[in-house]
């Protein structure tokens, strides 16, 4: 492959990444019996997102053609892999809400976002459909400080 670029070098990254969580999940357990979805639904259809956005990837990679190479680790990388590795660390002491929020937030700051409405409200947005949608729609317990 001659078209190595900024596009198809985190296109195949992807790709791996879908194939590894696919392979990992296809030894979760049966689950409850009965009209359930098994425990490796969701991670298989995250796979499956994974891996569409890495073949779209590395598809306009190769149609691009040659271009400079990514670094392996920039500095948004760095923050936003650090704050996601204390998140899921202490993810049962802290409050998904507060998490949530402050992951969204400085993730946001790392990307350059400096819009005060878009800082403002998307957070506590995606932090309340992600909270509601899984303990109201799936009946998750997510930590919290109630």
């Amino acid at each position: 492959m001659g078209k190595m670029n900024d596009e198809t070098v985190p296109g195949l990254a992807l790709l791996v990444l879908a194939a590894a969580v696919t392979w990992l999940s296809l030894d979760m357990g049966t689950g409850a019996a009965g009209a359930t979805l098994k425990p490796n639904f969701f991670p298989l259809i995250c796979a499956a997102g994974i891996a569409i956005c890495g073949l779209v990837l590395f598809v306009r990679g190769v149609m691009k053609g040659e271009g400079r190479l990514p670094s392996l680790v920039d500095r948004r990388f760095a923050i936003v892999a650090g704050l996601l590795v204390v998140y899921y660390w202490w993810f049962q002491s802290i409050d998904f809400r507060v998490g949530a929020w402050v992951f969204a937030l400085v993730t946001m700051l790392a990307f350059g976002i400096r819009s005060i409405r878009l800082l403002a409200a998307y957070p506590v947005i995606l932090t309340a459909v992600l909270y509601f949608g899984f303990t109201d729609g799936f009946g998750v317990v997510l930590p919290s400080w109630n």
